[in-house]
């Protein structure tokens, strides 16, 4: 009787070790991909998040005052040299006027009467090669 039993249970048996081994290959197939369940200790808050966004729009808001007060303070040493180069340009035509007005032929002509020498009145030439003057 046990032998019949057998025999009744062995196509039952040979599909269930089938049905075993497919979900066998099925579960190993499934272990190649890598676990993706969410481990709540290592989750990133919304807070830090929201802190890391401000920290960052911070440090970047702080460098472009930074660079803004950079160019302004070039701007305001641009503006003082201009300055500076005008004035001595103001200094220079002034001179120029001067050398001008000391230099013009009545000014040269007064200032040699004043100090002794006196006009010529007719022109006299040199011979070179006699030495003698006309």
């Amino acid at each position: 009787m046990a032998i019949q039993q057998i025999d009744q249970l062995a196509p039952a048996l040979s599909q269930r070790s089938r049905v075993r081994e497919f979900a066998d290959q099925t579960l190993a197939a499934l272990k190649l991909v890598p676990d993706l369940t969410v481990d709540n200790s290592q989750t990133v808050s919304n807070r830090a998040f929201i802190g890391f966004l401000i920290g960052v729009f911070t440090a970047g808001l702080l460098l472009l005052l930074s660079v803004n007060t950079a160019l302004t303070s070039g701007a305001f040493t641009l503006e003082n040299m201009k300055l500076h180069l005008a004035a001595v340009n103001d200094q220079r035509d002034a001179m120029l006027n001067q050398v001008a007005i000391f230099s013009s032929p009545n000014t040269l002509a007064i200032t040699a009467t004043k100090m002794g020498m006196q006009p010529q009145l007719s022109i006299n030439f040199l011979n070179i090669e006699g030495g003698s003057t006309k």
